[in-house]
């Protein structure tokens, strides 16, 4: 059974309110490697841990359906990596095909023999899974599979027994059902962003557990939180980055936490398209 507690692996110190520039770096980049090794707990990715142990105990193939930047990969490398012994999980490349992804898997489970035709590698795969002990595949970004990887995933399914999760976004549910494979992979597990309580508990354990900066920034609540609610669209891949840099500002200014004003500047403009000076003229004329 996998369990979702954050993991604290870069320690990272309260700094006195006088930081200078090698600090503040220092800081950041610790916040930055914490943001990329610390699993954040929350309750859709609890939900989503009992969703795969279910499949797991039924032998059961399914999916998760989400959008880009909610948290989908990095949850389903968290669950890997709590019963790494008993499952795989690989991340399918552009337009792959089964033998790319099949010598991925087996390379994953540390098999001795991971290249090989076509041909070989299913039969090979299917055989070795039960005795390597693997009880769970997640492939993720599924939706670059090419038809023939899907058809012997589903292959591999039958032979094995092992319960097979494709994990993407709208583009893998179209693909399936356009090669009459949707029922094959029937279980859905609909991984969207965070509704509002679980948005607030995630920014309070941000605060206190990763950025840990000497004054309370009150992320979850007031201003911050609308900002960064507005911004993000509750997003945690979005959220990451536009608090790593707003701390970054925020310290070289001499704050010791992060300030409203510089926040809303960045969250404003993140992942915004170029607006040229006359189109913004011309828009602020209209509303006036």
């Amino acid at each position: 059974m996998a369990r979702s507690q954050l993991a604290m692996q870069v320690p990272v110190e309260v700094l006195a309110p006088q930081l200078d520039l090698t600090e503040v770096l220092t800081k950041t980049a610790a916040i930055e490697e914490l943001f990329k090794t610390a699993f954040i707990p929350t309750d859709r990715t609890s939900q989503y841990f009992r969703w795969l142990d279910e499949l797991r105990l039924l032998k059961q193939c399914g999916r998760v359906i989400g959008p880009r930047q909610i948290g989908k990969s990095r949850s389903s490398v968290h669950y890997r990596e709590e019963d790494r012994k008993r499952v795989s999980c690989v991340t399918a490349w552009s337009n792959s095909s089964s033998k790319r992804l099949f010598s991925q898997i087996l390379k994953d489970i540390n098999h001795a023999a991971p290249r090989g035709r076509r041909q070989d590698l299913r039969p090979r795969l299917a055989g070795c899974l039960d005795p390597f002990g693997i009880e769970l595949l997640l492939v993720d970004n599924a939706d670059n599979l090419q038809r023939e990887a899907l058809l012997d995933l589903k292959q591999l399914h039958e032979e094995s027994g092992v319960p097979v999760i494709l994990i993407g976004g709208q583009d893998l549910d179209s693909s399936l059902q356009n090669f009459d494979l949707l029922t094959c992979f029937p279980t859905l597990f609909e991984f969207d962003r965070l509704d509002q309580n679980d948005f607030q508990k995630t920014l309070r354990t941000i605060e206190l557990d990763i950025l840990a900066l000497p004054q309370a920034s009150n992320l979850s609540e007031g201003t911050p939180f609308e900002i960064l609610a507005t911004s993000t669209e509750a997003h945690i891949g979005v959220l990451i980055k536009i608090l790593t840099k707003a701390v970054l500002h925020s310290l070289k200014k001499g704050h010791g936490k992060v300030d409203e004003a510089i926040l809303r500047n960045i969250a404003t403009r993140y992942g915004k398209r170029y607006v040229p000076p006359e189109a913004r003229r011309n828009h602020h004329l209209t509303d006036g």
